[in-house]
């Protein structure tokens, strides 16, 4: 028998309760399902959230599921049918109905079953509607075995045809696809399949109809500013840059061989912050002393604090690395204190020098493929 699970219940809802019932079509081998909710209350939302299971695997497999959502009107009672000629084939189909009124589970109704093997075919193509991809082809198309037409008998549904620009009563015209992803060229944005939008290529002047022939990597370019810590963290890049370009070496050369760019700037409290873009809208992952941001597309910013006392003589390097996933660089940065500063100590700074680490980051849309 039918399995039933009551919610308590809300305070307008004491009455309202569903029927579940199943209407075979013999003839078919296809189930109705109707659903009846009764002692509604006008005015108020209702929902029915459905789902049919395959119980022959276990666990069940989802075949369908969907939901009616409605407000009442005056008659108290909302009848709604669900049609499975197109389920696919089990001998043990259960729909189980979630009953809800605003919001608040009034009632379950499961364990209600059947068998279903439909041979139900709607548009009269011969192929059965589980099995029919096209459910209404004009009737007297030639259609291939997921029923789409297919006028020339090619293997391809003439409507995707006219899509991909090949003659669909011609069967030696077949829509082409240069790199066998199931695209056709017509539609596909990376004809070629090596990464690159064929728009970027074109720009690029290499050739988006050869997979070996594409665009150089374009490695990020990152600029490094500084702003004095009342000012408050930098979120836009426009004014002068201290360092423009950074200038960095590979990750295999190492960092032992960096010759580090040099700033001088009085004393006092500083944002400095590194900022890359990367005109291949690659992700970029970019790493400030030991704070690491990304990956990211297209655009990245990250960087440190850095607090120097009046009296400090010393100096502090920043490295800065960065990479698109394909190359990396490393450079340095060795900020000095300019030895004529008459900026006054910060309180409670002294002597020392110190690093609080700041994250940053920006986002940019990626153009290139990420497969």
């Amino acid at each position: 028998g039918n399995d039933f699970e009551v919610i308590d219940d809300t305070a307008n809802q004491d009455d309202a309760s569903i029927t579940v019932s199943v209407d075979m079509h013999a003839d078919e081998q296809y189930a109705n399902v109707t659903i009846i909710g009764i002692d509604l209350d006008a005015g108020q939302e209702y929902k029915f959230d459905w789902t049919v299971h395959d119980f022959i695997p276990l666990p069940p497999v989802v075949l369908m599921e969907n939901d009616h959502i409605w407000v009442e009107g005056n008659d108290g009672v909302e009848t709604y049918i669900l049609n499975f000629h197109d389920l696919p084939d089990t001998s043990n189909a259960c729909i189980t109905v979630v009953f809800s009124a605003g919001g608040t589970e009034l009632e379950t109704v499961s364990n209600v079953c059947w068998a279903s093997a439909s041979i139900a075919d709607e548009d009269g193509d011969g192929v059965y509607d589980k099995n029919d991809l096209c459910e209404n082809t004009p009737s007297g198309s030639v259609v291939q075995a997921d029923g789409c037409s297919d006028s020339d008998g090619d293997g391809f549904d003439s409507n995707y045809e006219i899509d991909c620009n090949s003659d669909p009563n011609d069967i030696a015209s077949i829509p082409s696809d240069l790199d066998n992803d199931g695209i056709c060229d017509a539609q596909d944005e990376d004809i070629d399949g090596d990464g690159y939008l064929n728009l970027d290529e074109t720009l690029a002047g290499t050739d988006p109809l050869d997979g070996l022939n594409f665009p150089a990597n374009r490695l990020p370019t990152c600029a490094l500013y500084y702003s004095l810590e009342v000012d408050g963290i930098p979120t836009t890049f426009e004014g002068d840059a201290v360092i423009p370009a950074l200038s960095g070496v590979s990750a295999q050369v190492g960092i032992g061989s960096i010759t580090p760019s040099v700033i001088t700037i009085p004393a006092g409290s500083y944002y400095m912050t590194a900022h890359c873009i990367d005109l291949d809208g690659d992700d970029i992952t970019l790493t400030v002393n030991d704070i690491t941001i990304g990956p990211i597309a297209g655009e990245v910013s990250a960087g440190a604090l850095i607090v120097i006392g009046e009296s400090v003589n010393e100096t502090i390097d920043v490295t800065i690395s960065w990479t698109d996933g394909s190359d990396t660089l490393i450079a340095t940065v060795t900020v000095n204190l300019e030895s004529d500063s008459t900026t006054s100590p910060l309180p409670g700074f002294g002597i020392a020098l110190g690093i609080t680490s700041i994250l940053l980051a920006g986002l940019a849309t990626r153009r290139k493929n990420s497969n």
